[in-house]
């Protein structure tokens, strides 16, 4: 299981640095995704309001210049 788990992050910090995004952020965006698959939730209320809220902090960072992760 682990061998997966780490194929995967390798992966995916390939695929973030071909295109230029921290793989933290995907990350992030991932543990949100699952919070709200976790409480299996039919609705999900409010995960868009999150993943928006995480983007506009990441956008407003990084005109700033100021990187958090």
């Amino acid at each position: 299981m682990t061998t997966i788990i780490q194929d995967e992050d390798d992966l995916l910090v390939e695929i973030c640095n071909k295109h230029g995004v921290d793989p933290q952020y995907l990350r992030e965006l991932f543990m949100i995704e699952k919070e709200y698959a976790d409480k299996n939730m039919a609705r999900r209320r409010g995960i868009y309001e999150r993943i928006t809220e995480c983007i506009e902090t990441w956008v407003e960072e990084e005109e700033a210049g100021i990187n958090v992760l």
